[in-house]
């Protein structure tokens, strides 16, 4: 799916600001994007009409669609131990 830049960095800005619990601002999403309020504004609305985001009165709210999409979007982190799990040895050869 091919996606304007500033669509796929609000999407991301959104969710960082969901996992944050922080309301998803024009404002707070244009200062994450760093781009102008009115370019944030048109992302905003354009991913609204396809679904990817409702606007409410205190913000964007990803719906379900637009949480795996954002989600897909981010860099894959590498696969670290779990917290408490006992560390391997790694195996010579």
């Amino acid at each position: 799916m091919n996606f304007d830049p500033i669509d796929a960095s609000v999407l991301r800005a959104v969710l960082r600001l969901a996992r944050k619990r922080q309301d998803a601002t024009e404002e707070e999403v244009a200062l994450r994007v760093g781009a102008e309020a009115a370019d944030v504004r048109t992302s905003l609305r354009r991913l609204d009409t396809l679904g990817w985001l409702e606007r409410t009165p205190r913000g964007a709210r990803l719906t379900m669609g637009g949480l795996a999409l954002a989600v897909g979007m981010l860099p894959a982190r590498p696969a670290t131990a779990r917290k408490g799990a006992p560390a391997r040895a790694s195996r010579a050869a």
